[in-house]
């Protein structure tokens, strides 16, 4: 469970991670490639480290509330289809043929 758990946050992050990387690095770009050919001005962009704290922090506690929620709510879905499978008699789960009876 504890490897999964971490696989899932990893996952997560990663991506969370390229994108704002990609997301940075375009925003960074300077000249003609963001503001047009024949302006020069370029586009400026500070990076603010209070900032990024609160948006780094902001995320983290998000994930630290949804995934565990989600995990639960999967698995009470998950024991229901299960439970209503159990409870239907004779649902024909044995794939062993049934004896043949008498052709009277």
């Amino acid at each position: 469970m504890g490897k999964n758990r971490f696989m899932e946050v990893f996952d997560v992050l990663f991506i969370m991670i390229l994108c704002f990387t990609t997301l940075l690095t375009t925003m960074l770009m300077r000249g003609k490639v963001l503001v047009g050919s024949g302006s020069g001005g370029g586009m400026t962009y500070t990076f603010s480290a209070g900032t990024f704290l609160l948006t780094f922090l902001s995320l983290g506690t998000y994930l630290a509330i949804v995934i565990p929620q989600s995990n639960r709510e999967l698995g009470e879905i998950v024991e229901g289809l299960y439970e209503a499978e159990k409870a239907e008699p004779g649902a024909g789960t044995s794939l062993e043929p049934a004896p043949a009876g008498n052709p009277r």
